[in-house]
């Protein structure tokens, strides 16, 4: 990816405006008086050959016309103009466009061949260009409003990147109303040029972060509405490197299952599109958000409040249930009450009355008014046990709510603790929100959804060691030989050469061996003679087979037959694999092989799928017959070490049993890791897999097999 300087673009010391008009319904009209309105500085050129002045300002028929290179160029232009637009614009030496105007690849088949041509234009000229179909962006640090709409010219420590227009729009009215402040908000559109990614490394070169009034948080936090994702590897890295010292929360929508592309192997199903993105931006450290109200509180907290610096949360409460029901949210969230010191105790036994609860959380009764609040909140937040306060109030006859909201707005500068409010109602509880509002202290209208966010932030700063560490050092694949990746790539141009999409279980098993993964012995079997010779060189159990690319899940039909212990067996078995092969199609090219049956392990299935936005991704659980039926799926991003594997077991529902459930003999573990880590390599040394899956591996006491493996193509590869 080419890392383009954009600091003309979202500063630029001169705008021109084409398709400025006097006409105040459309939109070239509204973003000039947005600039000029806005208070910005620079110079402003209105391009519009059918009139000579705007808003007092001189107006050029032509770009050519200006008397200076603008750094910035906003068309506010019918489609098909501001594709032929953009070559004159180039020879007058402008590279920064803004183009607000629809009828692109939105519009269907149409819209898509003048977006193609936009692109070749922008691309032949160098141009940095934000949009089509955008709202534009703001920069409150230099005073620019270039939106065509009411946005917040507040400052604040808050920046935004926004796919929707419409959402930007909803979250200005919103910020305005609670007094949030942004310093940069950017709107992509329809990302023909610039997308999150050049947005992001713009803000990871920015070295000096701006100048915000008291009262908020240390951070620059950055909100994301994003409908896809580019280049996720590059947008993962990014963000892992950002969210070390400032907190990202995403909404992306499309989690659905109809959303998702259906897969045809476990490890498909089972890790599926939301499962795969979720872990993605938990392992770089972004906060997903699973609805819109969620990004809304997050930007809320992470602007006004730093990140508790432990789990442990006090409550003060004028009501007994809301009360209750929060020290049930908070060890759902994974927070917990703090214990209060004897100091602490003490102070609230003085200060209120007998009939009050002083065990946390602190029930100061119905009939407190501020000063009551006061006490048991100063007493609270000076325990060092302490590290987040939770404030709930209900509105009684006698609750004084602004007076309350004063003190805690005082207290909360005072100790320098998160302080998060939940002052519950509506109307009686407006004027005391309000005052929270100008000590920037968030408040929410239900405690769940304040304890939920104050949650997010101690996992945000939980992981950032973890993140740090990761940026610092990061995991590197070991390749396989080139001899090996050769011998692999001549069984993925037979298969292909067959215009076959997988592998059969044979060629599976020969590439495993390849990776120096075990497999239990085995061979082809042409009849039942052979058969029985190869259970007598190897013994019983032996399990048989078909090996076919249409058969991927043997068991499902018929296609294995498992714990054939004896000549009588086997001939069964037999009669039963043959009666398979003669229901499958006969284009299909299978073949039965017989194999050494492992007994006495733990079944567990790893897979590796390739996701179209990340890459490969590996998949741990439990495995054989009960892999979907437990739904054990735990996600990690390669590449992978050994530690991060040991990591993603220990998260597994089948984790106790190989580490030993109750005082059992522990399973040879580490010979699953590394068998684990070889799949791994073979994934990133050799990039045509769509899935690569081993179901099951059945690890022993002593060692893990490989019993089943799957491989499916990429489809669009070529070698």
């Amino acid at each position: 990816m080419i890392e383009r300087n954009l600091t003309q673009l979202f500063n630029p010391r001169s705008i021109a405006i084409l398709g400025a008009s006097r006409d105040e319904k459309k939109i070239g009209h509204i973003v000039l008086k947005n600039i000029v309105n806005s208070g910005y500085r620079g110079k402003i050129y209105p391009v519009n050959p059918n009139a000579a002045n705007l808003e007092g300002m001189t107006c050029y028929a032509d770009y050519k016309d200006l008397p200076e290179i603008p750094d910035l160029a906003i068309l506010s232009i019918p489609a098909e103009m501001a594709v032929t637009l953009l070559e004159p614009i180039a020879k007058k030496g402008t590279k920064n466009i803004l183009i607000f105007s629809s009828g692109f690849k939105e519009i269907g088949k149409k819209g898509v061949y003048l977006e193609n041509n936009l692109r070749l234009e922008a691309q032949k000229h160098n141009l940095n260009l934000l949009g089509p179909n955008c709202l534009g962006f703001v920069n409150t640090s230099i005073n620019l409003n270039a939106t065509f709409c009411r946005a917040s010219g507040v400052a604040g420590n808050l920046r935004f990147i926004s796919q929707s227009g419409a959402l930007a729009s909803g979250i200005f009215d919103w910020a305005k109303h609670h007094q949030i402040g942004f310093s940069e908000f950017i709107t992509l559109g329809n990302k023909t040029v610039l997308g999150e990614n050049d947005i992001l490394h713009y803000w990871l070169s920015k070295t000096q972060k701006p100048v915000v009034s008291d009262g908020l948080s240390n951070y620059q936090p950055i909100g994301m509405y994003l409908e896809s994702i580019d280049s996720g590897r590059e947008f993962l890295n990014l963000v892992s490197e950002i969210s070390i010292t400032d907190p990202i929360f995403i909404l992306k929508p499309g989690k659905s299952t109809q959303a998702q592309q259906a897969m045809r192997s476990h490890t498909g199903s089972m890790a599926g599109d939301n499962a795969v993105q979720k872990e993605a931006f938990k392992e770089a450290g972004a906060i997903l958000c699973e609805e819109t109200e969620d990004m809304f509180d997050l930007a809320r907290v992470f602007s006004l409040e730093n990140s508790p610096k432990g789990p442990k949360v006090g409550i003060v409460s004028n009501a007994g249930g809301p009360a209750v029901m929060s020290v049930d949210m908070l060890e759902k969230e994974g927070m917990r009450l703090a214990s209060l010191s004897k100091e602490t105790l003490q102070k609230l036994r003085q200060k209120l009355p007998a009939a009050a609860s002083i065990i946390n959380p602190v029930d100061i009764m119905g009939d407190a008014l501020a000063d009551r609040y006061n006490e048991a909140v100063n007493a609270v937040l000076s325990d060092k046990g302490v590290d987040a306060l939770l404030v709930i109030l209900t509105p009684q006859v006698m609750t004084e709510i602004e007076t309350t909201a004063e003190f805690i707005g005082k207290l909360a500068k005072e100790y320098q603790k998160p302080v998060i409010c939940s002052f519950m109602g509506e109307d009686m509880v407006d004027k005391g929100e309000e005052i929270l509002n100008n000590h920037k202290i968030p408040s929410f209208r239900f405690p769940e959804r304040a304890i939920k966010a104050l949650a997010k932030m101690w996992q945000w700063r939980l992981g950032v060691e973890s993140r740090r560490l990761k940026v610092k050092s990061p995991v590197k694949t070991k390749l396989l030989a080139k001899n090996t990746i050769g011998k692999i790539n001549n069984l993925i141009k037979f298969a292909k050469k067959d215009d076959r999409s997988a592998l059969t279980s044979l060629e599976s098993d020969k590439i495993l061996n390849l990776c120096g993964i075990k497999t239990p012995k085995f061979a082809v079997v042409k009849n039942l003679s052979e058969a029985k010779k190869f259970a007598k060189a190897h013994g019983w159990p032996v399990v048989l087979k078909i090996s076919s690319p249409d058969l991927l899940h043997k068991t499902d039909r018929g296609g294995v037959v498992l714990n054939v212990d004896s000549p009588a067996k086997l001939e069964l078995a037999w009669k039963k694999i043959n009666q398979t092969v003669s229901r499958l199609s006969k284009k299909s090219s299978c073949a039965i092989f017989i194999q050494k049956q492992v007994t006495d392990g733990v079944e567990v299935i790893v897979g590796i799928k390739s996701d179209k936005s990340f890459g490969n991704v590996f998949m741990f659980g439990a495995g054989g017959v009960l892999a979907e039926l437990l739904a054990d799926v735990n996600l990690k991003l390669l590449p992978v070490d050994e530690r991060g594997v040991v990591e993603l077991i220990s998260r597994s529902k089948i984790s106790p049993v190989l580490n030993g459930f109750r005082g059992r003999k522990s399973y040879a573990s580490k010979k699953l890791v590394e068998t684990i880590v070889k799949l791994s390599n073979l994934a990133e040394s050799v990039p045509f897999f769509e899935e690569l899956e081993i179901n099951p591996i059945i690890v022993t006491k002593k060692d893990a097999w490989a019993v089943d493996g799957r491989m499916i193509l990429n489809s669009a590869i070529s070698l």
